[in-house]
């Protein structure tokens, strides 16, 4: 064997331990698993695996490759391998009788590439935790703590080792499942903004969640780490993620909650309260909720959200209506029903602040602006920064509209 031949073999022997390190890590899923497995006819793939599951039963084929690509021969031993399998399940713990039910999977880990195998399937290496999460961990601790108690019943764990684990699991589900409901409470207050959970088509990400905002072309990926230990180390999946989302012709941002309370003053590192903001301001965008609250006047009202809208009504019989509405989260349009006396006043207001804020037309106060991705207003041939929007707003709209209308609330008691 030439000098270069050597070098290529101990390069792949080294990516292969590599690859058989973290299927390590994952014992605990597998009823029965073989690294460097031996089948009936003495072939020898690099691991062997079944799954038993009540919702999963599965027999599995690993075979390391350190290219990017599979070839031919790759393809025909891979198929040996399965058939091997399918015609001897003994080698993988099961009798004949026992194989209807599970599926048969040759998964090719590979240092690099992304191609769509026909038969088979490809898992880059620095995608494969992902895929060995997704497929054996998933994101419901529900499942896992199922896995555990089966490890525990198999005399895998002992009795301190399962009382650990579902201690560790219990406050993890609890602040996951926080997290989530916070990010769909988010989700509902735009309307542009999607929010996709792992795990996800197409793509092996380290995260928990993934917020899209499509109209703004920005992807918000949300980790949810387990531990504080796991939070501290989050910088390892931001270069992880980049590499996996190389090919993205959006941008990304990547976030982790911190449910620990911790105070880590870190980049990528937010609080649960803190994520709202974020997104908005990293993305540029404005909600029809937060507009329809610098639009409501102090008096009692009450809100319909819309999908896309939100319909605003006084409480005191008044007539006073506005409805705030979008289709993106960056262009809003404002119309408001007001008596006399408050259209005056905003025209009045209007001239005095030198602030072409919106029009005063067919007995309604009309206002539409958008907002780009620095946070900056344009209205008419106005730009402002979201504060200065704020206080226009303030100073001409609301300072007309309240003394109006709590002079009649007053009168109605």
């Amino acid at each position: 064997m030439t000098k270069k031949g050597k070098n290529e073999r101990s390069d792949w022997m080294v990516f292969q331990q590599d690859v058989l390190d973290v299927l390590r890590q994952y014992d605990g899923f597998f009823d029965y698993s073989e690294r460097v497995g031996s089948l009936s006819d003495d072939s020898r793939p690099d691991f062997v695996a079944r799954i038993s599951r009540e919702d999963k039963e599965e027999i599995w084929i690993v075979d390391a490759k350190r290219k990017p690509e599979i070839g031919d021969e790759d393809k025909k031993r891979m198929k040996k391998y399965l058939e091997m399998l399918e015609s001897n399940p003994i080698d993988v713990g099961l009798e004949l009788s026992e194989l209807s039910g599970y599926k048969f999977r040759g998964v090719f880990v590979t240092s690099s590439g992304d191609l769509h195998l026909e038969n088979f399937e490809q898992v880059k290496f620095s995608a494969l935790h992902q895929f060995l999460q997704r497929e054996l961990v998933y994101t419901d601790t529900e499942k896992v703590v199922r896995d555990v108690a089966k490890m525990m019943e198999r005399k895998q764990l002992s009795q301190s080792q399962a009382r650990l684990l579902f201690r560790s699991l219990k406050p993890f589900e609890r602040a996951r499942k926080r997290a989530l409901n916070q990010l769909e409470e988010l989700e509902t207050k735009f309307v542009g903004l999607e929010l996709r959970k792992a795990p996800f088509e197409g793509k092996d990400l380290p995260v928990e969640a993934m917020l899209v905002h499509e109209p703004r072309g920005k992807i918000f990926l949300i980790d949810i780490p387990y531990s504080r230990e796991a939070l501290k180390e989050v910088s390892g999946k931001v270069e992880e993620v980049k590499k996996t989302l190389a090919d993205s012709d959006r941008e990304i941002f990547f976030a982790a909650l911190d449910t620990f309370n911790s105070d880590l003053d870190e980049k990528h590192i937010y609080e649960l309260d803190e994520i709202e903001d974020e997104v908005r301001e990293t993305a540029g965008i404005v909600s029809p909720v937060e507009v329809a609250e610098l639009f409501t006047p102090k008096i009692s009202t009450q809100k319909q959200w819309e999908d896309g809208f939100v319909d605003i009504h006084d409480t005191h019989n008044l007539g006073f209506r506005a409805r705030v509405s979008t289709d993106d989260d960056l262009n809003h349009r404002i119309e408001v029903n007001l008596e006399k006396k408050a259209m005056e006043s905003i025209k009045e207001r209007k001239l005095n602040s030198r602030k072409d804020l919106g029009e005063v037309r067919n007995g309604s106060f009309q206002l539409e602006f958008t907002i780009s991705e620095d946070m900056t207003v344009k209205f008419g041939e106005t730009e402002e920064s979201w504060e200065g929007f704020q206080d226009t707003v303030k100073t001409v709209y609301q300072a007309a509209v309240n003394p109006v209308l709590s002079r009649k609330v007053k009168a109605t008691m």
